[in-house]
Order: C-alpha cells, then structure tokens, then sequence
C-alpha cells in the first residue's frame, strides 16, 4: 500500500469510529454506552478483557473459553457451549465452572488434556478468566494415532522440529536432527530427547509437546511433535544459526500455532509464537513498523484491536504475552502512539481533544496508573499530528515532528520537550509531517514523493536520490552515529541510486546502497513491504516483511516473508526468519513487522492464510532472546 493509499485508508478508519461514537456504539477506548458489556477483548492473550477500559454499561463481565478442535474425538462441555468437532469456543459468564468431556470417535481412546488441563483424569474450569484446552486421542488400531501414522504395528510417529543453533537427538535411538528429524516408536516406549547447543549458542527451553528447560521424556502412546529453543550467546550477529541463502523456501503446509505455544517454522527453523486470540471479525495488529510496539525494558507490548470492536489499544506483558487492559487514550491517528525509550511506564501522543484544553497538546501518559500529564500546548493549531504516515520520535524520546492543521493551511514544524521548543512553521502542501532522525537534528520529509533533508528549523539540508519517497520506509541509525532512510525502492532513482526491497540512505551525506534488491543477488522487491528500524539498541539491523504471492507454489525468495538485515557498512548480513503466511486481505492483515529495541524479537500481524478469518499477532523470537 502506497503511503496515500494508507492515507486515505486511515481518514476512512477514523470516520468511521467518529460516526460509531456519534451513534452511541464503543468509543476508541473501548468503552461503551450502554448494553452488556463482554469484556470486549474476550480471550485475547490468555486473559481477561474485563480490566479498566474495556467493559461498560454495568453488564457481567465474561470470558472465552477455546478448544483446539482434535483428531480422533471431540470436545463437548457442561454447562453447553463447546461442540467441538462444530463449535470450539463458546463465553461464560464470570465464575461459571465447566466441566470439559473428551469423548472418542470409533478406533480411539481418550489419552490426555492439553492447554490449561492436564493429565487423563477430569477437567473442570473456573471461567475466572479466559482459557483454552486441547485433547489427544490414541488410536486404538495400532496406527498413528490421530496425526500420522507410526507404520502400523502399535508404533507411533515422533518428529522433532529442526532446530537453530543445536541438535536434538533421541534414546532410544532413532532422531538425529539435523539429520534424521522424525523416527517411529512401539507403542509404551518411552523416550528421553537430549538438546545439544552449537558452539556460540546454549539450550534456551523446550517447545511443542515438551516445554520448560529441564529433561524431556515423552510416552509413545500417541503421535509426539518436540522442538527446542537455543540462545545465541554471541551478541554480534543476531543473524548467527539462522537461514542466510538466497534460495527459493515455499511456504511449507502449517496449522495457525496454537495460542501461546512456540512453534517452529518448518522452512526458516525460528521460534513463532502466535499471542492473540481475534475472534470472529476481529484483528489485533501491531500498530505500525514505524513506531515501537515494545516499551524500554519490553516489559509492555502495544497493540491495536478493532474489527469486532470500534477501535483500542491494548496492553500486553511484554515477555509473558497475557493481555493486561486497555488503555484509556486517544491519540491523533491510532498509530501515532510512542514509548519513551527510558521510561517503560510512558507513552506520548497528541491529543486533539483533550478535556479543557482549547488547542491540541501532547500528552505524557504513565501506564500502570492512567495519569495523564499535558507536556505541550500548540496554539495556533486546530489538529496536530505525526502526518499522513508516521514514524517516530528521536531515540532520547525528546523531538517530534508534527504538522499543524489551521484551517485550509497546512505546516510542517518540530518540538523539543526538553527546551519546551516549537521550530519555525513552514506551510506545506503535503499531508505529511517531518520524521525525526534518531539523534533529532536532521528529519525526512516526504514533500509530495521528494525525499528532502531537513534541519530542526524545518530547512532544506539536502535532498535523497529516490524515485519515490511515497514508498514505505523507516528512520534509524547506523553504529557510526549517522541517521538512516531506509525504505523499499521499486525504481532507480534519477540519479541512479539502486532499487530494491531495503535500500538505504545516509541523511547526513545523501549516500546510498542496495542492501535487498538485484543489485545485491535479490529479485525485485515485493508487494506490500514494511520496513522497522525500531531496534534502538541494536543500531543499523533492519526488519522487513513482504506479501508478494501469497500461494507456496507461485513464491520466490523474499514472497511472503519477515526478514532481517545488519545495514552497518562493512558488517552487511541479511537472514530470512518466516513466513508470515497472510493473504493481506486487507490493511491490518499486513504483516507490518515491528522489531523490538533490543532487536531480539520481531512482532508481525497475519490471517494465516485464512482470507475471511480473524487476523492475529505473532512473535518470532530469535536465538539470541533471552527472557
């Protein structure tokens, strides 16, 4: 999506949760006028929307509880609700107890919950919170009991996931991967499997059907799936263990991961962890590659909830992933929402409407407590905001580059917060505003698809040899000190700078390279590529996704993938992480990649192939993360 056609989308959104306000339906923040209030966010993350902001109208609060549809049986429950097989997920009030009840199809047994029960007795739930459950069922003919078979003769199939940065080998005998990844089993045999890091990694946790850092032993009464975690202890390369050829990797067949559970990719050997649970019609997204999603000690993660609801953000831990509230906030555009790179418990944002303030301000928002301290008055100003397709602040959290909307005019200008400083308005035409670099005195501006150069005084410094600067792009910085622009580039520029999916661009001298594109041994770039260089602790690594063609047969390298790359020059890497497996059906179902400050992980949005499904947000956590 071009950054006009992005325009348009989001003056389209904000319309339209204007006229559901208007019409006394939820507000931005999620609470609502009247009615029943169902916690509105039921099941994400685990946990409870019920908490303050989310609920409304004095209604009772209620949680979702979800099934994960099984093989070889089905799920029903007490009080009804669960059907699965047909329905696998139903509400209950508040305090309500279910009881779950496997109940196997001809040639199974019953062998054991999963998820929030365990173990092959009963499994009752108190819906004090939202919870999810599974079953496996063994079957009971010898075969390969509800997945795969095991070849008959009462053997079971084990697989182990490839892993990145160690083997995973079996005793018995029997799995060796790297590579032998998958042996068959007697039934009752039981089977210890052993984690072995390479050099310059060490074992992290277990994934799959065993999880935890001890020992990992599993009974072969039923179809097995392992996969094991390693942290690089290398902190140089964040690429270190992982894919870095330029091959064609279609998209292998894979189920949407479980919630909360990591999973392997099966083509790239990352850890993915899928962390919202949309429901029907709904999308939880991360707000854009551009700004952070994670706070200073991403210990907060910040997403965006709409679809099934007019519009919100969300508040998740930042490490375990369980929802914690929504937040009570209204920021000029939704994606226009900023961590301080210091303080984890503080956001900023522009509020145009702020109670008993007569012109906009920009707000300092502290998040456990909901405190909300004006910082800014920008008088002479009828709306403010970060423009038509935001970025971020500088990497002090102490600049902001706005536009000023008075009337029919339009302008461009800075703020500092430490000197309580507004730069020069300089009138535009543009609907964007300048994005600061990361030390804050130098801004990309897109005046009308020029890339310019400009100073905190909003003056032309230089001008960037692109074709476009329409396209989608990211500011940062490399470990020599100097501001990048790195964006996707389509054609050369008039100058005869290189095309490609990341080129970058040195906002202190104009210099530029192909980091991704023919130049460098890549095809041209694909459709629907966001760029995050919101790794503030990593400098110069860059996070990428695509769209591209979204069928595995039609794909080629870099078509419907996360993708990372060191820009420093001279330390040039670029390793290939996921597929993130969307149909981009629509705006929020762009993967938008986000990275977090550290550079460790990478958040991503994806209906998982599911064009009329809900999108969902999904975390890859690379080798060198360490809780």
């Amino acid at each position: 999506m071009s950054r006009m056609t992005r325009m348009v989308a989001t003056a389209m959104m904000v319309a339209l949760s204007t006229a559901l306000v208007a019409c006394g339906s939820s507000d931005t923040t999620g609470n609502q006028s009247g009615g029943t209030a169902s916690g509105g966010s039921i099941g994400v993350g685990g946990s409870s929307s019920g908490s303050s902001g989310g609920g409304g109208g004095g209604g009772t609060t209620s949680y979702q509880l979800s099934a994960t549809r099984p093989t070889g049986g089905t799920i029903t429950s007490s009080p009804s609700g669960i059907d699965c097989g047909t329905s696998c997920s139903a509400t209950f009030a508040s305090g309500t107890s279910v009881t779950l009840t496997a109940n196997p199809s001809s040639g199974y047994s019953f062998a054991n919950w999963t998820g929030d029960c365990s173990g092959g007795g009963g499994c009752t739930l108190n819906m004090t919170a939202a919870h999810s459950v599974g079953a496996t069922f063994t079957s009971t003919t010898g075969g390969g009991g509800g997945g795969g078979g095991g070849g008959g003769g009462g053997s079971y199939l084990l697989t182990a996931l490839k892993p990145v940065g160690g083997t995973l080998t079996s005793s018995p005998a029997g799995i060796n991967c790297g590579a032998s990844c998958a042996a068959t089993f007697a039934s009752g045999t039981s089977v210890t499997i052993t984690a072995t890091a390479d050099t310059g990694f060490s074992f992290a946790d277990w994934t799959n059907d065993c999880s935890g850092t001890g020992s990992c032993t599993l009974m072969m009464n039923a179809v097995h799936t392992v996969g094991a975690s390693f942290a690089t202890t290398s902190t140089a390369n964040l690429c270190n263990g992982l894919v870095t050829d330029k091959a064609t990797h279609q998209a292998s067949p894979m189920s949407k991961p479980p919630l909360d559970q990591a999973v392997t990719d099966p083509d790239f050997g990352t850890t993915i962890r899928r962390i919202t649970n949309a429901p029907a019609g709904g999308k939880i997204v991360p707000i854009y590659s551009t700004v952070e999603a994670w706070n200073a000690d991403e210990s907060y993660l910040l997403l965006y909830h709409t679809g099934d609801v007019s519009g919100r953000h969300e508040l998740y831990d930042g490490k375990t992933y369980q929802f914690i509230k929504v937040l009570n906030i209204n920021p000029a555009d939704i994606e226009q929402v900023y961590w301080d790179t210091s303080d984890p418990d503080i956001l900023y944002y522009i509020d145009n409407s702020f109670s008993n303030q007569s012109h906009p301000v920009l707000v300092k928002y502290h998040v456990s407590s909901g405190q909300k301290d004006v910082i800014h008055s920008f008088a002479n100003c009828d709306a403010v905001s970060g423009g038509s397709d935001p970025m971020f602040t500088s990497w002090n959290s102490d600049v902001f580059g706005l536009r000023c909307d008075s009337g029919n005019s339009r302008y461009i200008f800075s703020y500092r917060i430490s000197t309580d400083t507004e730069s020069t308005k300089v009138a535009t035409s543009s609907y964007n505003a300048p994005q600061p670099g990361p030390d804050g005195s130098l801004f990309f501006f897109d005046d009308n698809g020029t890339g310019k150069v400009l100073n905190f005084n909003m003056v032309q410094q230089r001008t960037l040899d692109l074709n476009s600067a329409d396209e989608h792009a990211t500011v940062g910085k490399i470990q020599s000190g100097h501001d990048m622009y790195y964006g996707v580039a389509f054609d050369s520029g008039p100058g005869g700078s290189g095309y490609g999916t990341l080129v970058a661009f040195d906002l202190t001298d104009g210099s530029n390279r192909v980091i991704i594109g023919p130049a460098t041994g890549y095809p041209y770039p694909p459709s629907g590529t966001h760029l995050s260089a919101m790794a503030y602790k990593k400098p110069g690594w860059v996070y990428v996704s695509t769209i591209g063609a979204v069928k595995p047969s039609s794909q080629g390298p870099l078509d419907n993938e996360v993708i990372l790359a060191d820009t420093n020059p001279g330390e040039t890497v670029v390793c290939r992480l996921a597929h993130d497996r969307t149909t981009g059906q629509d705006y929020f179902a762009e993967p938008h990649v986000t990275a977090s400050p550290s550079g460790t992980r990478a958040i991503f949005g994806s209906d998982w192939g599911n064009s009329s499904g809900p999108i969902d947000t999904y975390v890859i956590e690379l080798p060198s993360y360490k809780p």
